[in-house]
């Protein structure tokens, strides 16, 4: 994760620089009410047959997006039916916080 961030400081086309340090700074209460097996199955399968670019796109896109009706509810569709708005957001979270730990020492941030 902490090339990730690197490189992030790094890029001047990174907008998200506050979003994702307010990720990184998140407490575990924060990701109460998650499911944390779905969080993983749906970053695994937005990951699946992209580059590592790709995969940083998809993952600043996510940044915030609990926010999003749109996004919460397209979430909740793939959620068990009647999963609440508060554990359908925590999981979007929570879809962010494994995206850093499987794809966050990816050797695409890797220093020169």
């Amino acid at each position: 994760m902490d090339s990730f961030i690197r490189w992030a400081y790094s890029d001047p086309r990174i907008d998200d620089i506050p979003l994702l340090l307010a990720e990184v700074e998140r407490t575990d209460a924060e990701y109460a009410g998650a499911m944390d097996h779905e969080a993983d199955v749906l970053v695994r399968e937005r990951a699946l047959g992209k580059t590592p670019a790709q995969r940083v796109a998809d993952y600043l896109a996510l940044l915030g997006m609990e926010n999003s009706d749109r996004v919460r509810s397209a979430i909740a569709s793939l959620l068990p039916p009647g999963t609440a708005d508060a554990d359908v957001a925590a999981t979007i979270r929570h879809m962010r916080r494994r995206w850093l730990e499987l794809y966050g020492d990816d050797p695409f941030f890797g220093e020169d």
